[in-house]
């Protein structure tokens, strides 16, 4: 899929654009390495694709950060900018964790705990999806001028993506009480898919964090 293909020609936007597609298809893949996981199937091809793909958003990162050190123009301070691209890459980075902690064993035996956790990682999933129309609006914000309505338009994205991320909460809440309390038999295993529950909420975390980053241009 190609995300924010550019319409305007090269900027230091255009690397965030591309830095946004590689963090919302690590979480694509992510989601993936879950499914199958819940499934017992063979997660390998889909946490090796988390890790790629978390690497390349890595890298253009990087590449973003050498980019600012030099003399960049912006409609907002480079402190800002900065910011914008640590929060979204977070994203990526919890989705990798996600990856990884799921290749170390087999998911807790429990099917409703199982589709609890799948749950909640569609949950993750949706918030990710409409922080993708939020980075998509920013652009289009860029395009615009800063035109009013598509500033209002921006902010609404923005609170759509807090209001998912809650619900992805309560996701995660009812994953950790159902393994808390039906573990007991298998404590490790139970521990385990905690921690996947764990991280998949840090991923919707990381992505209202990176939602409210886009607050000052949203309000340029």
């Amino acid at each position: 899929m190609k995300f924010f293909e550019s319409r305007v020609g090269p900027s230091v936007f255009e690397t965030y654009y591309r830095h946004a597609a590689k963090a919302l298809e690590t979480v694509e893949h992510m989601e993936r390495c879950v499914a199958v996981a819940c499934e017992d199937g063979d997660a390998s091809e889909a946490i090796g694709a988390t890790s790629k793909t978390e690497l390349e958003a890595d890298d253009l990162k990087n590449e973003l950060r050498e980019v600012m050190r030099g003399s960049v123009r912006l409609a907002i301070s480079k402190e800002i900018f900065l910011d914008m691209i640590s929060q979204q890459d977070r994203i990526a980075d919890y989705a990798e964790n996600v990856a990884e902690i799921i290749s170390f064993r087999p998911l807790f035996e429990d099917t409703k705990a199982r589709k609890l956790l799948m749950t909640q990682a569609q949950a993750v999933q949706t918030t990710v999806n409409e922080y993708a129309k939020a980075v998509e609006k920013l652009q289009e914000l860029m395009e615009s001028g800063f035109a009013t309505k598509v500033k209002e338009e921006l902010h609404q994205l923005i609170a759509s993506v807090n209001l998912l991320e809650h619900k992805a909460d309560e996701k995660e809440a009812a994953t950790a009480a159902y393994v808390f309390s039906h573990g007991d038999e298998a404590p490790l295993a139970a521990a385990h898919m905690y921690r996947v529950a764990q991280r998949l909420d840090d991923v919707a975390n990381a992505t209202e964090r990176a939602a409210n980053s886009l607050l000052p241009l949203a309000s340029h």
